[in-house]
């Protein structure tokens, strides 16, 4: 058991990555070096019941009731998940820094789950192993989401872009071009996971799976091929976005204005309000960055960022 204060840091991400829905996620770091994901902190000492302090810019976004948090929920199914296998855990004082914003398509709360189990479990020595653990962040995710997904979970605990699968427990890493940039912009506006995800239908047309599946064989395809321009034509959403679009004000817009100065392609992050661009030229991520925060971003709360993959995923600091 670990007896100085504890940090782990889990980056944001973006789902789908237009091409993938449910099944692909990108982690991202900023370039500039700040840190966009969240915080979580143990201090050592014994106490009666597990204790959460929030801080962070969104921290005034979180319910003021501790038993409402992601993470203190995550300590708990944790303490339980331990003595399961003969560890025993005691409650601590947590810290979360809370620098996502909640409901923007940037994996807030996976990072939030990333970042708490991921501590839990180094502090108390890892009585979970990769399996186990994993799991349990899923299952912590579904109870937010409504059903279990990897691809915010996946790319926050182990970094770069990963391939999903739909059973809620493998996940594998696929290549990402290390040449471009993703550019991501919040307006400062909420959008509720579920509700976004209740826009979409209940059935698609036989031609409309066939052409997505098809698309996302062929970006995958491209992308060991190491053809990073005909993988970019590939990033197409043919299943949520025809959909998600009309609940993102100015998207449309956005989206033709970002092909004009050059970026390669466009789509919604996650279930938005974020949206992302893939560039492959710094001059073009600051021009889209600079239209972004003039056109797309809606109040002070909203940013932009200009960002690689993170490839390195949950880590201490």
């Amino acid at each position: 058991m670990n007896e100085s204060v504890l940090t782990v840091y889990a980056p944001a991400s973006t789902g789908n990555v237009s091409v993938g829905f449910d099944a692909l996620g990108l982690a991202l770091t900023p370039v500039d070096g700040s840190l966009l994901g969240d915080c979580v902190s143990i201090t050592p000492g014994r106490t009666d019941d597990w204790s959460l302090e929030i801080t962070g810019p969104f921290a005034h976004a979180l319910p003021q009731d501790q038993e409402q948090n992601i993470v203190i929920s995550s300590c708990r199914r944790f303490e339980t998940a331990a003595r399961t296998v003969g560890v025993e855990v005691h409650p601590l004082n947590i810290t979360l820094e809370k620098r996502l914003p909640i409901g923007s398509g940037l994996g807030s709360s996976a990072s939030s789950i990333v970042a708490a189990l991921v501590a839990l479990n180094r502090f108390f020595g890892r009585p979970l192993d990769g399996p186990a653990l994993i799991q349990l962040m899923a299952e912590m995710e579904g109870s937010i989401s409504g059903e279990i997904h990897l691809d915010n979970i996946a790319p926050s605990l182990f970094g770069g872009l990963r391939l999903c699968m739909p059973d809620g427990a493998n996940q594998y890493a696929l290549p990402w071009p290390g040449h471009w940039q993703t550019v991501v912009a919040w307006p400062g506006t909420r959008l509720d996971t579920r509700a976004s995800r209740g826009s979409l239908p209940a059935s698609y047309p036989r031609a409309t799976t066939v052409a997505h599946g098809a698309q996302f064989a062929s970006f995958v395809h491209q992308l060991y091929q190491g053809e990073a321009a005909a993988a970019a034509q590939c990033l197409v959403d043919l299943l949520a976005e025809p959909y998600r679009r009309v609940l993102l004000p100015g998207f449309d817009v956005a989206r033709e204005e970002l092909r004009r100065v050059g970026a390669q392609a466009t789509g919604i992050s996650g279930s938005g309000p974020t949206i992302f661009c893939i560039v492959d030229d710094n001059h073009i991520a600051r021009n889209a960055a600079q239209w972004l925060t003039q056109n797309y971003v809606q109040n002070d709360n909203g940013f932009v960022h200009i960002c690689r993959a993170d490839l390195a995923g949950a880590r201490e600091i």
